[in-house]
């Protein structure tokens, strides 16, 4: 899609217009990760690595960014994911981190069951608006357009999961460069040495021109209905993936509770194992979302990994 496309899209959800060809669940943007990253980043190696990762919260950029990942691409079919990434990496360049959460921040914020009032308020985005601009020019246009002629809360709410966003202790737990202030200026200083290339395109359809040292495929998995397709992602992946390399092929949520089963194949691990079994998939298990949610150590996500052998 070109620019002049996206923005018309994003003014028609704003106008809130039904857009067909935004009617799926990944077409919006979610304002932060729904995945505990600090459970799982440490089991990949991203010191001066190239990452390949979806994620249109940005949020899986700006954690491997942490861990000294020097190259990395975002791949995602949310048409509007580039320009959140350049808004979020300006305002984490520009505003400490109080002003970062003040900004991005909506639900539960500041306290639980409360909404911000401040959310992309005037004040903050002149702050970030001249680095905007040098990021990415669109970014800038898209954005000024959108906060000139909408509130806040109705861009919010129609481009953006309306739901999708988690009381501030658990944003600031499953993100590392969310946890501290320390980590925070860390990630603002090394996301200015990052070789950053955005891609907007369906995982499924696109062609790339290179292959990676690791590859994140979040959590797309469980929304694969059939195993063929779930092996069709796998397989196109792997093709990009570099030998030694390690790929997430899944993340999964509530993995020890058979968390949806009925509905999510990839949950059915005796029938997942033995149809990945190629691959040879690891489990890793860790804190779960929702036990970080209900401070209850006793459930756990998982990710299914493939480690790339010679």
């Amino acid at each position: 899609m070109d620019f002049e496309h996206i923005l018309q899209l994003a003014i028609e959800k704003c106008d809130g217009k039904y857009i067909e060809e935004l009617d799926r669940k990944f077409y919006i943007l979610y304002p932060f990760t729904t995945e505990n990253i600090d459970g799982y980043i440490k089991k990949f190696h991203l010191k001066d690595k190239s990452l390949l990762t979806v994620g249109s919260s940005f949020d899986q950029v700006l954690n491997a960014t942490l861990y000294d990942c020097k190259d990395i691409t975002l791949l995602d079919i949310c048409p509007f994911t580039k320009y959140y990434a350049y808004l979020k990496m300006a305002s984490l360049l520009e505003l400490n981190r109080d002003e970062f959460f003040r900004f991005l921040r909506y639900q539960n914020y500041p306290k639980s069951c409360k909404y911000n009032p401040l959310l992309f308020n005037k004040k903050d985005y002149q702050k970030i608006i001249k680095t905007l601009r040098l990021l990415d020019y669109e970014s800038y246009l898209f954005w000024d357009e959108l906060l000139q002629n909408y509130d806040p809360k109705t861009i919010r709410n129609e481009i953006f999961y309306a739901n999708e966003e988690d009381k501030q202790s658990v944003i600031e737990t499953i993100n590392p460069y969310l946890s501290t202030d320390y980590n925070y200026e860390e990630a603002k200083r090394k996301i200015k040495k990052v070789n950053l290339e955005i891609i907007q395109a369906d995982l499924f359809k696109v062609k790339l021109t290179r292959s990676f040292d690791t590859i994140w495929l979040s959590n797309i998995g469980p929304h694969l209905i059939h195993y063929n397709k779930i092996m069709e992602m796998i397989e196109k992946m792997n093709v990009y993936l570099n030998e030694e390399g390690k790929m997430l092929m899944s993340y999964l949520y509530n993995t020890d509770e058979a968390y949806c089963t009925d509905y999510y194949p990839i949950y059915n691990f005796r029938v997942t194992f033995e149809e990945l079994k190629e691959y040879k998939p690891e489990l890793i298990s860790f804190i779960s979302m929702h036990s970080i949610i209900c401070n209850d150590n006793c459930i756990k996500d998982s990710i299914l990994v493939y480690e790339k052998k010679k």
